[in-house]
């Protein structure tokens, strides 16, 4: 049998409530019949009993209730339902993330502007333009190339202003998109806190192009570009955070382990490069007026293990004998080629950026630990600080081995046992 509906139930209920109450209020009893007032007695107890159930007993209350709570299971199932459709999508973390976006995004802009070719351009650590996605009608292209000096995109970074060239000559291409010649260019800055950090730009084949609109949306688009960003590196430094910590937990279980300083150094190194990446990792030991080459992974070149060199020379003895970090986006920028060891060193090695710390616990370094890029601006301070975190535990790590090593030389005695400055052998 189908119960009535709740609205339907409690409209009777209301008329016979209204009956009950009419019933009793306008219906006249003489005082000398009994029946009379026990009649109107039982119906103020009906109101009363209805009055009770439906306003005051949590039966009555409930139903609403349950209504809100069922309403807020169908919101959070919906919300659900879209946590497990992102959650299906396989993340590659915020850097891939943020390529594709830039790719995706690309196309929207040409396809607004009606160009032909498009290219968004981010500036590298070492200042230079790079191309980060690029488009012609036929392809796309997210290989990485620096924007030479004097080009259209150079001119715009440079003056801090919109470009907008409707006559350009035969032969001009936008920089490090394939098969771009074009004859129109658009092109505006990508300013972040007063500081450019890219450029945007647009091209087609046919004269005279583009116009005071597109201006002013290629301008809105740099604007949402700026915003997305910002966003996407405080996620990349939120992830890389994560993995420092992780790998920090691993470390503090690894090296606590470990027995030798061989496999202590290996063990770092192979963490390390998780998240910082290099071509040469180098650990180079104090013994007296001179460094000494401790340990190399990566490139090897002229410089392997036991090499010595003076302190006074390259950017390692330097490290050594000031106990202080040092952080180089260009080794061969200019004239001067920097040495890393020794000032008559090869200098056609390839590597480009350097970062090393010391290592030691009192005023004088027993050691340094560098890493090496062919990437130019591969090492910020946020890396700097990241490798001084990690370093730590190798730090303490090998000096404690060198203690152990000395009193078992000592053997059982250790009466002439002197824990002085560290120095590796």
């Amino acid at each position: 049998m189908r119960m009535p509906r709740r609205e339907n139930r409690l409209l009777w209920v209301y008329l016979l409530f209204l009956t009950l109450v009419a019933v009793g209020f306008f219906l006249p009893v003489s005082r000398s019949l009994w029946w009379g007032v026990l009649l109107k007695g039982i119906l103020f107890l009906v109101v009363l009993l209805l009055l009770y159930h439906y306003l005051l007993t949590p039966s009555g209350i409930q139903f609403s209730v349950r209504r809100e709570d069922q309403r807020d299971r169908e919101v959070s199932a919906e919300e659900m339902g879209v946590e497990r459709v992102f959650g299906e999508e396989a993340w590659c973390g915020f850097g891939e993330a943020f390529r594709r976006f830039c790719r995706e995004f690309a196309t929207v802009v040409r396809t607004a502007v009606v160009g032909s070719c498009v290219g968004l351009y981010l500036r590298r650590s070492g200042g230079e333009l790079e191309l980060q996605a690029g488009e012609n009608d036929r392809s796309q292209t997210d290989r990485r190339t620096v924007v030479p000096e004097g080009c259209l995109e150079d001119h715009v970074a440079k003056h801090r202003a919109p470009l907008l060239e409707g006559n350009l000559p035969i032969g001009t291409v936008l920089a490090g998109v394939a098969g771009s010649e074009i004859r129109s260019f658009l092109g505006v800055p990508l300013i972040v806190e007063d500081r450019v950090v890219g450029v945007l730009a647009v091209g087609s084949d046919a004269t005279e192009s583009f116009g005071e609109t597109d201006r002013e949306f290629l301008i809105r688009c740099g604007g949402v570009i700026t915003q997305v960003m910002a966003g996407y590196h405080r996620g990349l430094q939120w992830e890389m955070d994560q993995e420092v910590y992780r790998i920090h937990l691993e470390l503090e279980k690894i090296l606590g382990k470990t027995e030798d300083e061989e496999s202590a150094v290996f063990g770092f190194v192979e963490h390390i490069q998780k998240v910082l990446p290099f071509d040469r990792f180098t650990l180079c030991v104090r013994e007296g007026d001179e460094g000494i080459i401790r340990y190399v992974y990566g490139q090897i070149d002229d410089l392997d293990r036991g090499v010595r060199f003076s302190l006074d020379d390259g950017l390692n003895g330097w490290i050594l004998k000031r106990h202080a970090p040092l952080l180089i986006s260009d080794m061969s920028e200019g004239d001067c080629v920097r040495p890393r060891c020794y000032r008559d060193e090869n200098p056609k090695h390839g590597l480009r950026s350097f970062l090393g710390i010391s290592l030691g616990r009192g005023e004088r370094a027993w050691g340094c630990l560098s890493l090496e890029s062919r990437v130019v601006g591969e090492y910020g301070e946020k890396e700097k600080e990241v490798l001084t975190t990690l370093a730590v535990h190798l730090e303490f790590t090998l000096e404690l081995l060198l203690l152990l090593k000395q009193l078992r030389e000592l053997g059982t005695d250790g009466m002439s046992f002197q824990p002085a400055r560290f120095q590796m052998e």
